[in-house]
């Protein structure tokens, strides 16, 4: 599927049922905000998803059904604390075993310093947006509603962002070999 025809696909739910959305993740949160950034994940998650045909109902639009289980799998995901990302957890399941300690911290140390590294690399923007999203704890809706950042933009930032840190990380701890 074209990434044109997706976002077709992805327009046309959000002027059909946008707000049937956000009433079943409002049912769910019992939080308007918390119910709005639910239905912004989903739309998130679908412009990812490389198989997006394969949940059209009729030729036309979008499974509600699987809407809805996408909505409530996002709610439980997000009640058990595992919405907050971080570059670290990706990183540290690259290597494995104690053959990557070294006398001065081990390989925590070092990755933390290759990061760093990383960051002083990539563009001011997506730094500076990078820090505040961590520093005070936010979502990306409310980052949006903060800084007044679109959210599409915020989420391809720390896209590029993670994709270029952990990129950078893996290959310094190869060539650290």
């Amino acid at each position: 599927m074209t990434q044109a025809k997706k976002n077709q696909l992805i327009t046309q739910l959000y002027n059909t049922q946008h707000k049937w959305l956000i009433a079943c993740a409002f049912n769910l949160t019992k939080n308007n905000d918390a119910a709005e950034e639910l239905v912004q994940n989903l739309y998130v998650q679908l412009l990812e998803m490389d198989n997006l045909d394969k949940i059209i109902y009729q030729g036309e639009s979008l499974n509600q059904y699987y809407l809805y289980k996408i909505i409530k799998s996002l709610f439980v995901k997000s009640t058990k604390g595992e919405s907050t990302s971080t570059i670290t957890p990706v990183i540290e399941d690259t290597y494995e075993g104690d053959s990557f300690m070294d006398d001065d911290g081990g390989i925590e140390h070092r990755v933390n310093g290759y990061i760093k590294e990383a960051l002083e690399q990539c563009a001011w923007f997506d730094v500076r947006l990078w820090e505040v999203f961590i520093s005070e704890g936010h979502s990306i809706m409310s980052l949006h509603k903060a800084t007044k950042i679109s959210t599409s933009t915020i989420w391809s930032s720390q896209q590029k962002l993670k994709k270029f840190v952990k990129t950078h990380v893996q290959n310094k701890l190869k060539t650290d070999e």
